[in-house]
């Protein structure tokens, strides 16, 4: 068979395919993406919210306007009622036959009597009021807790449960308890006090005959003045004489609540006594 021809190259050709792939290439643009779709800011600015506002109509604008002046006003009053009604001062409703017939005199009768009465907070912390006196070698003042007084207090055995009781017992005192108690004596421990209801009927009243002593951490405030329906200060400097709210009428009777007082042994054991604050 016959071979096929081969192919030569002139030295020409070589010159000018080399000279060729020496010569500097054409430059290409950069391809450039497409731009994307503008996204929304993710938060409103300044600028955009008065430009928003700005769209409203006049009826709107005026409304907005008018809300947020008196949230303006609004807003320091509620935080200034919350801190009083919290630190300083509380009106409550007295509900129930448990401190008849100290508060809610006419229950008796009705079985709807409700005293509104004024609390005096007691807050963890707060410096009002102090006893006059300063501890002994602590040289801090000591908040005072003493028979007699009538208490607002969460209740041990539900603490959602807002309780008014009268002090009978404070640290170290002996108490001959009563129904529903299953001991017939109960030393009051340290930081504790004994709270009864001035309820003649001891089935009238949930106290520490039924939860036992109570801590004075759950102390809320002191109950010192009634407001409705008949206004009275509470006076429980004049317990251990069986004399209360200044009742010069004997409206409560001679010696109110002896019996109570009876069933208490003072200082039966050394303890110290409650205090609140530094």
């Amino acid at each position: 068979m016959p071979k096929p021809p081969r192919l030569r190259l002139s030295p020409d050709t070589q010159v000018r395919s080399s000279m060729r792939s020496r010569l500097p290439q054409p430059l290409t643009a950069p391809r450039i993406p497409p731009p994307s779709p503008t996204k929304s800011p993710k938060y409103l600015s300044l600028p955009r919210l008065r430009s928003l506002y700005a769209r409203l109509p006049h009826p709107v604008r005026h409304t907005v306007h008018s809300v947020s002046r008196s949230l303006r006003v609004i807003t320091p009053v509620l935080i200034i009622a919350a801190f009083f009604r919290e630190h300083i001062l509380q009106v409550r409703w007295v509900t129930g036959p448990s401190m008849t017939p100290y508060l809610n005199e006419d229950y008796a009768n009705t079985h709807t009597e409700r005293d509104v009465v004024l609390v005096e907070m007691w807050a963890s912390g707060f410096s009002w009021p102090w006893s006059g006196g300063t501890a002994s070698g602590e040289g801090r003042k000591k908040r005072r807790i003493e028979r007699g007084m009538v208490v607002m207090f969460r209740s041990p055995s539900n603490p959602d449960n807002i309780s008014i009781k009268r002090v009978i017992g404070l640290p170290g005192d002996r108490i001959t308890t009563r129904e529903p108690c299953l001991k017939e004596s109960q030393i009051v421990p340290w930081n504790h006090v004994w709270l009864e209801g001035d309820a003649a009927d001891p089935k009238n009243s949930m106290d520490s005959n039924t939860y036992g002593p109570v801590s004075i951490c759950l102390i809320l405030g002191r109950v010192f003045a009634v407001v409705s329906p008949r206004f009275r200060w509470l006076d429980w400097e004049n317990w251990e004489k069986g004399v209360v709210d200044g009742d010069t009428e004997g409206r409560n009777g001679d010696k109110y609540r002896e019996e109570v007082r009876k069933r208490v042994v003072k200082g039966a054991v050394q303890l110290e006594l409650p205090y609140y604050g530094a």
